[in-house]
């Protein structure tokens, strides 16, 4: 018969094999208690240790009877017991050592059966409670996974299905405007919101890549995704100035995903301008262990009110769920992000991502 086959079998007695341990603990202690008394007489001292072994042994039989009735799985219940004979038989055996290497040094050694009681006892219930820490959290670990799993095909269907849905709308749209004249009034707001419907489609996207555990943070070059995203803000919005200046290879520790953190700051100081000819420039520095980019703008600027909880908001909400992304990501990056006032007029917002750690 193999481990795990026989494993499986006392399983399901894993809390009784504690009880039987606490018995032993208490059967060992009250006869290391007679041996005291024969020797020492009843006094305190015998009769305290007889106690203290005593009340180890109630833990561990506190132990088998709170795992009988537990919500843990057999097999969780049966790491438990492990995670206890370990430590008992650990602590049991340092303690031995410590005993031989004073015989060993020809040292004198007292009565050690009542020290190598508790020592294992304690060791026994010590390793009971660890396991029992250990299981929940890898049920815990197995829950969040399918939680996961299941969020993750949830999302991707809903995804699939409202892209393909959006890029319906926006082809018979496209059709109806060349057909159909005087109508850019009403057919503009449907492009609009249709477009932002894919843009948000592409964000929840990414976050999902991220937190899914498919993408984590790597070195990467943030000079490429900035210079992107600035060529798709000069398109989307041809009235805008876009200037950037920032070296090449700007190696930070990021995904993918980065430069939605850029698209929203940038489509956020063109859209929240209050002229026609917005100007946003983008900067960079590097750090002794970071690099901070910044994206200042010469628009109205953002009132301290505003500015102190603008991040606060949450992702599920309609109002900035752009500057939400953009810090939900950052979290993700272990980076972060400041909003200030730049002069004479407008906003910098201050974007810091660490470096790779140096080779």
């Amino acid at each position: 018969m193999d481990v795990a086959a026989w494993e499986r079998r006392i399983a399901v007695h894993a809390p009784s094999l504690i009880v039987i341990l606490a018995l032993a603990v208490a059967v060992v202690s009250v006869a290391n208690f007679l041996s005291d008394v024969g020797q020492l007489g009843v006094s305190l001292g015998p009769v305290l240790s007889l106690a203290l072994c005593l009340s180890l042994s109630a833990g561990l039989f506190w132990l088998g009877r709170w795992l009988s009735g537990s919500d843990l799985p057999v097999a969780d219940t049966w790491s438990v017991v492990r995670w206890c004979l370990v430590g008992m038989a650990v602590f049991v055996a340092l303690s031995s050592l410590t005993v031989g290497i004073r015989l060993l040094e020809g040292r004198a050694v007292g009565e050690a059966m009542f020290g190598v009681i508790v020592v294992g006892a304690g060791g026994g219930i010590g390793g009971g409670v660890v396991g029992i820490y250990y299981a929940r959290a890898k049920r815990s670990a197995q829950e969040a996974d399918h939680r996961r799993d299941a969020l993750v095909f949830l999302n991707s269907h809903l995804r699939h299905n409202a892209l393909n849905a959006t890029q319906v709308i926006q082809g018979y749209t496209g059709l109806l405007a060349e057909q159909t004249e005087g109508t850019e009034e009403y057919l503009d707001p449907i492009e609009r919101r249709s477009d932002a419907i894919a843009a948000l489609i592409e964000d929840v996207k990414r976050l999902s890549d991220v937190f899914a555990g498919e993408q984590e943070p790597a070195p990467m070059d943030i000079s490429t995704s900035i210079l992107r995203v600035a060529e798709d803000i000069r398109a989307a919005y041809p009235a805008a100035t876009v200037e950037v200046d920032v070296d090449p290879e700007l190696y930070v520790l990021a995904t993918d995903a980065v430069s939605a953190v850029f698209t929203n700051l940038l489509r956020n100081a063109v859209q929240h301008h209050d002229g026609s000819e917005p100007t946003v420039w983008v900067t960079a520095e590097r750090r002794e262990r970071t690099v901070r980019v910044f994206v200042t703008d010469d628009g109205p600027g953002i009132r301290d009110d505003v500015k102190a909880h603008l991040f606060e908001s949450a992702i599920e909400s309609g109002e900035g769920r752009g500057i939400a992304l953009v810090k939900t990501l950052l979290n993700h990056y272990d980076g972060d992000i400041e909003v200030r006032d730049n002069d004479p007029r407008g906003t910098e917002v201050v974007v810091e991502l660490r470096r790779p750690p140096a080779r």
